[in-house]
């Protein structure tokens, strides 16, 4: 009986399936004369290798699914159980191994001393009755929540401290088995920036698609259109992708970037969040590397077989660092250090890809220059050209004369020197261009070179447009001030005092609005810009000093709002946006742009007036007068008001600008600024 028993323990007879209420009685033909407590002992010595036979048959379920004689999908385990639940049946059959060897061990000492009792054997294998009880309550949960990919290493990490030693032995062999899988996907993910997840089991995702994040409307349309109704632009064909991308705007078309994301369920609970966005991060900036769009064939050939070398020949040692985190159970200290090397070693060869290849110095240049009209006269000569030559054209081909307006003003101002014009197309953001509102919805598209187009994303360009289209405004007011003053100046006939002094005062405003916008926000943040960029040694650095530009750009020229409460954001992330809320403009922006249309409707009127007023333009002239009183007060209570709310430097800088020498306010009793311009 002794060698039966054995022999049971050892194996299951017949591959019978076991469940919880199997009855072992059937496998022995028991003798009369055996006595009761000799059968309990034989019960508690078969309890113990029927849950062995149980644990040995979901292992043997998954690990070869062909050859059980179950079902498929038999206690909740399918026959493609993916890789990191077969690591787990491997690592559960290496710690069976020590209850094996403790059978075949039991199996000589009972062909030496056959007179072995039952109560050695059950003394022998019953150390292992909480191992298989542990693994049975792993194995139950697995089926229960049907745990697969990384979620199984949150199922066992708790194993790993439960204070038993046998059991946290046993969890470490486990884990370190599933590990192997595990840091395999992190090692292609992040050296190589490659996905090889059949099975779905990593928690970084491929999209299969473009991120929408950034691609413009156009691209975004294209992108849902069926893969035969476009043409391809773009072939990577290491990662399987042709993104599918005809522009006829060369201008508005950047370069497919990858989706890829979190999937939050399957991030094991022992891995911040903090953790796993760096490991997104740094995927994503070796994927957009290694696929460097090329102009021709050729040099496609090239890429492919000569892809550039992101880790400077240290792609192994790297790879051995993250390899050598799976031999032995989690430590998170030790792997945010290493996530924390990779990430610091990417996130510098990416901010010196930008710098270097992609000239990012000279994309902040032409920022300032188109975006924030740092090219001054070439805007005046366009708006001036463009007054004078759209009056006729049809609305349908508005844009395309505008366009060639300003192309050709900036050849005849730059000549065959300076062509970054051609970098530049102009739109506008309105549905319907009517000529009377097209300097309201003006924006300006630029041709961005990889890899800035990560940088200069769509939402981003979206904020710069905003800035622009505010700046060009002003500037087309300005414009009109001054040819008003021309003319007025020019002119043969006697102009009326009244109407002198209001273009003076809107004319003193405007430009001292100007000088503010041009010099204490452009220019002085376009300086402090350069110098933090210089500065930087990382990726992360650019965008966190590049937002901060966007944000002072349109906060201290009053365009957006900042967000009211900045909550604290996971820094390494490719897609960032400014703080800024995007459709809510301050109150001082409502005052300025109701300013601005007052000065356009004064200079279109006073340009039909003779130099003797009718009475109605008496009256007409009194109005503005009036309204453009009222603009001036609210727009400098609103100033001193919100800076009392907010102490905003800012505010008081264009407060001292608008009203310098008190020259609006010291004829106002009621207009007390004084305590704001003591403070300034």
């Amino acid at each position: 009986m002794i060698h039966e028993l054995l022999f049971n323990l050892w194996n299951n007879p017949g591959n019978t399936v076991v469940t919880d209420d199997s009855d072992w009685r059937h496998l022995f033909e028991l003798p009369q004369f055996l006595h009761p407590g000799e059968e309990s002992l034989l019960q508690l010595i078969m309890q113990i290798g029927m849950d062995y036979h149980r644990i040995t048959t979901f292992t043997n379920q998954v690990l070869y699914p062909n050859s059980s004689e179950q079902a498929e999908g038999h206690n909740g385990v399918s026959a493609q159980s993916g890789f990191y639940l077969k690591a787990f049946c491997n690592g559960v059959q290496e710690v069976l191994e020590d209850y094996r060897k403790e059978i075949i061990s039991l199996e000589g000492r009972f062909l030496d001393y056959p007179q072995l009792s039952l109560t050695y054997i059950l003394g022998s294998i019953n150390k292992y009755k909480v191992l298989f009880s542990e693994l049975k309550s792993m194995i139950y949960r697995i089926r229960l929540e049907n745990l697969q990919g990384c979620l199984l290493m949150s199922g066992l990490h708790k194993y790993t401290i439960c204070g038993i030693d046998q059991i946290k032995t046993a969890a470490d062999r486990v884990i370190k088995s599933v590990n192997v899988v595990f840091y395999q996907h992190l090692r292609n993910w992040i050296i190589y920036g490659d996905l090889l997840d059949p099975f779905n089991e990593f928690f970084i995702c491929d999209g299969q698609v473009s991120d929408e994040n950034f691609l413009y409307p156009e691209q975004l349309a294209l992108s849902s259109l069926p893969v035969s109704s476009v043409s391809p632009h773009y072939d990577y064909p290491d990662q399987g992708l042709i993104v599918s991308f005809t522009q006829k705007r060369k201008i508005r078309n950047p370069p497919p970037v990858r989706k890829f994301y979190i999937n939050w369920d399957l991030v094991p609970s022992f891995i911040s969040e903090d953790s796993a966005e760096s490991i997104l991060f740094m995927g994503r900036i070796v994927w957009i590397i290694r696929n460097q769009p090329k102009n021709d064939e050729y040099a496609a050939d090239l890429q492919t077989k000569f892809r550039k070398d992101i880790w400077e020949g240290k792609d192994r040692e790297y790879c051995y660092k993250i390899q050598a985190l799976c031999e032995k159970s989690f430590n998170a200290i030790n792997f945010r250090m290493v996530i924390e090397e990779c990430r610091t070693k990417l996130t510098k060869t990416l901010w010196s890809i930008m710098l270097k290849e992609g000239n990012l110095v000279q994309h902040l240049h032409l920022i300032r220059e188109y975006f924030a009209l740092g090219r001054g006269e070439l805007f005046q000569q366009f708006l001036a050209v463009a007054d004078a030559n759209l009056k006729d054209i049809e609305q349908d081909s508005l844009m395309a004369h505008l366009n060639t307006l300003f192309h050709d003003t900036a050849r005849k101002i730059y000549g065959e020197n300076d062509k970054n014009y051609l970098r530049f197309e102009l739109s506008s953001s309105a549905t319907e261009l009517l000529k009377t509102r097209l300097w309201h919805s003006l924006q300006l598209n630029f041709q961005i070179e990889w890899p800035l187009h990560i940088f200069f994303h769509p939402e981003v360009m979206i904020f710069y447009n905003r800035f622009f289209c505010f700046l060009l405004r002003l500037k087309k007011t300005q414009i009109n001030l001054f040819n008003l003053w021309s003319n007025h100046t020019f002119s043969k006939q006697k102009i009326s005092s009244g109407v002198w002094a209001l273009r003076h005062n809107l004319m003193f405003l405007v430009n001292n609005l100007q000088y503010y916008m041009q010099v204490n926000v452009v220019e002085t943040h376009f300086s402090i810009l350069l110098k933090a960029v210089k500065r930087a040694g990382e990726f992360e650095d650019i965008i966190k000093i590049h937002h901060e530009f966007v944000t002072n750009l349109l906060v201290k020229s009053f365009v957006l709002e900042p967000e009211e409460s900045q909550n604290s954001t996971i820094k390494h992330r490719l897609y960032q946006l400014p703080a800024l809320q995007h459709n809510v403009p301050s109150k001082v922006y409502n005052v300025i742009i109701k300013l601005l249309e007052l000065c356009d409707e004064f200079c279109a009127t006073a340009s039909t007036w003779n130099a003797e007023l009718t009475e109605p333009e008496l009256q007409e002239l009194r109005s503005l007068e009036k309204r453009a009183e009222i603009a001036i007060e609210t727009l400098l209570l609103v100033l001193y008001t919100l800076h009392k709310k907010v102490s905003g430097g800012h505010l008081l800088q264009l407060l001292f600008h608008l009203d310098f020498n008190r020259y609006f306010s010291k004829n106002k009793a009621d207009l007390n600024l004084s305590a704001a311009f003591n403070m300034y």
